[in-house]
């Protein structure tokens, strides 16, 4: 199995990243414009491929759960 290094990910990847890992520190009202902020940044991401939003959601969220489990 791979190690994760957040070093190797692109900027995109690292800011979607770090904002998940702040989620639990969020308000209700905070949370849904957080999704909805990481929504349209995943959408100008999938323009430069062609995976779905809520694959790259779902790549975001695992790896930020992966590194909040780290520390």
């Amino acid at each position: 199995m791979k190690k994760f290094n957040i070093e190797d990910m692109d900027e995109i990847d690292k800011m979607a990243i770090n904002i998940l890992i702040n989620a639990p520190l969020m308000s209700e009202h905070e949370m849904k414009c957080t999704i909805n902020m990481l929504r349209k940044i995943a959408r100008k991401k999938r323009n430069n491929g062609r995976k779905k939003v809520n694959d790259i959601l779902d790549y975001w969220a695992n790896k930020a759960y992966a590194v909040s489990m780290k520390s």
